[in-house]
């Protein structure tokens, strides 16, 4: 292993940036998004310089092993600070359009862009934790930091969502806390003292603790992560979540958030899938439950926040079925996934912010009878068809390799239920939109038609266009299967299966 400093500056980067933003904005609240983004920039490229430090299978430490990054956790925090990124530059015209339009104080601004900062300084930080209780109280942190800004807009509409998304996320974790506690309790006899509190030490003695305790411990971590991370039937908090809160921030709890706590899951329970068959078996069913649930109740929406949100507990389903099915294949497509969500997803969700503001309404039924741009059109069906898994684009490739995985692992049934669920997927985000982009019932003027035909968009800021149609770029070449992006995928499945036997 080898020191590093970059793991400590990747989250204190953004908590500086948050600390400077709101000192200042208080003073300069019509400046306020400025410090920010060049925060978010700035983490940004300590991720990038992450990824190429361990790009060869390094692994660095800083803190005394508190903190630990492999390739995995490198390739995570990259997803992380990339939507981080294009969001806080997503909000400065979105903050400043809801200033004007009366819906914002400008002396709030400054607030929101302080506790995005804090958002990307926690989960960035629980990429490279290796301590088992602080991986809780990142998790945590996260969600404590993510409410304020659910509840940005001070209606009643959300602080119910606020109120909700903290109190059921909050008792959720608290379960995996529990969980946490458990498995260091059985592993101070063995290692002792504080390194018993040690991811990587842990898992060098994994086979060795009591299987009653791993098993019950394993199942109260998925289920205190799984309810964080929206699976079903812990996911109550999601929709309302996703509707009520600011675009760019859904953007980050869809796009990276929820995949924080499905990497806490990976990192603490598949060290114990040795002789521990049922724990896997415990997160395929839990995945499969939310695959289907999360897309029936998605087809049934007309709101396309509320549909984006259920849709998006469906694919957190395939995540933790291909973490639980246990294998090199099973881990490369859920990794691959992550990837794949985490941007279409967020990428969607900013798509929807735009028609939000040209026409102030997701009603899909409304947004129909509405002249859009043709741009904002293509960007939307390039996530829809990258999520649903068509080829070439990179939800085709994580999602075969998932199935592959299911069929060398001889689960049938799961691998029915992830095809299906695909197909169903792409005929949701499909129907979606053509509801809102393919109708023949437009109104409008005619300067608002060639605005919309000229890929602008009725309202929506030229920056905020930008950063889509950046995201859609990046959505294209994680899907074109090049070298780069396979390789490190690869180096972090084989970190998991490292983790697993000890090394």
């Amino acid at each position: 292993m080898t020191e590093s400093t970059l793991l400590v500056w990747l989250f204190v980067v953004p908590a500086i940036a948050a600390l400077v933003e709101y000192g200042l904005g208080r003073k300069f609240p019509s400046a306020a998004g400025r410090v920010a983004v060049l925060g978010a920039t700035v983490t940004f490229g300590i991720a990038i310089a992450l990824v190429y430090s361990v790009y060869d299978g390094a692994r660095l430490t800083a803190l005394g092993h508190q903190l630990l990054a492999d390739p995995l956790a490198g390739f995570v925090a990259l997803i992380i600070s990339f939507v981080g990124w294009v969001a806080t530059i997503y909000a400065y015209p979105y903050l400043r359009r809801q200033v004007a339009d009366g819906r914002v104080a400008v002396e709030r601004m400054p607030v929101f862009f302080a506790w995005c900062m804090v958002f990307i300084s926690t989960m960035t930080a629980a990429t490279v934790n290796n301590n088992l209780i602080m991986m809780y109280v990142l998790v945590e942190a996260t969600t404590l930091a993510s409410a304020v800004l659910v509840s940005y807009y001070w209606k009643p509409e959300s602080l119910e969502a606020g109120y909700k998304y903290l109190l059921l996320c909050s008792v959720g974790i608290t379960i995996g806390l529990l969980g946490c506690v458990v498995i260091y309790s059985a592993a101070v006899p063995l290692i002792g003292g504080h390194n018993a509190m040690l991811i990587s030490e842990i898992a060098k003695v994994a086979g060795q603790l009591p299987p009653m305790a791993i098993l019950m411990a394993s199942v109260l971590v998925i289920v205190g992560f799984g309810s964080k991370a929206g699976l079903v039937p812990f996911h109550a908090w999601l929709p309302d979540t996703y509707s009520q809160a600011p675009v760019p921030v859904t953007a980050l709890l869809s796009g990276v958030a929820s995949k924080v706590a499905i990497y806490a899951v990976a990192r603490i329970v598949t060290i114990f899938f040795p002789g521990h068959s049922a724990i896997g078996m415990f997160a395929i069913i839990l995945g499969a439950i939310s695959m289907l649930v999360g897309i029936i109740v998605a087809y049934q929406q007309t709101d396309l926040r509320r549909m984006l949100a259920y849709s998006s507990v469906s694919q957190m389903g395939y995540i933790i079925l291909a973490f639980g099915i246990g294998s090199y294949l099973g881990f490369y497509g859920a990794i691959y996934h992550l990837l794949t969500h985490g941007i279409s997803k967020a990428m969607m969700f900013l798509c929807c912010g735009a028609l939000a503001i040209s026409f102030g309404t997701t009603d899909m039924r409304q947004l129909g009878t509405k002249k859009h741009s043709r741009l904002m059109a293509v960007c939307f069906f390039i996530g829809a068809l990258a999520i649903g898994g068509m080829p070439p684009l990179s939800g085709f490739w994580s999602k075969f390799a998932i199935y592959v995985a299911a069929g060398q692992a001889q689960l049938w049934w799961p691998l029915a239920i992830c095809l299906f669920t695909s197909l169903l997927t792409l005929a949701v985000l499909i129907r979606a939109g053509a509801m809102i982009f393919l109708q023949h019932t437009h109104h409008g003027n005619p300067q608002g038609d060639a605005a919309a035909a000229a890929g602008i968009g009725s309202g929506c800021p030229p920056v905020m266009m930008m950063v889509i149609v950046l995201t859609t770029i990046a959505v294209i070449v994680t899907g074109s299967n090049i070298g780069p992006v396979n390789h490190l995928i690869d180096l972090s499945a084989k970190a998991l299966l490292q983790q697993i036997i000890g090394g």
